[in-house]
């Protein structure tokens, strides 16, 4: 069981405007779907709206200019912290 409550954009008591992020996020990858991540954060919408601000800088609005090219600060942090990527 998670320590923070994960919300459902179906779930009734769910706050008006954690319900639109949770769908916005959904509707921006619908293959993905939603990760637990964002359902913690619609907990407290204020922090949800700046992460995901921060996240869509960070993984679109980047100059990197091919998708190899964007990927390879995530290989060398992971290499450099001795994760499994």
């Amino acid at each position: 069981m998670a320590r923070v409550p994960l919300n459902n954009p179906d779930d009734p008591g769910l706050d008006p405007h954690a319900k639109a992020l949770l769908e916005a996020v959904h509707a921006a990858q619908p293959d993905v779907g939603l990760l637990n991540v964002h359902r913690a954060l619609s907990n407290h919408p204020v922090a949800m709206e700046q992460f995901m601000a921060l996240a869509t800088t960070v993984y679109f609005d980047n100059s990197l200019p091919t998708a190899r090219m964007r990927e390879l600060p995530y290989l060398t942090s992971a290499m450099a912290n001795n994760c499994f990527y």
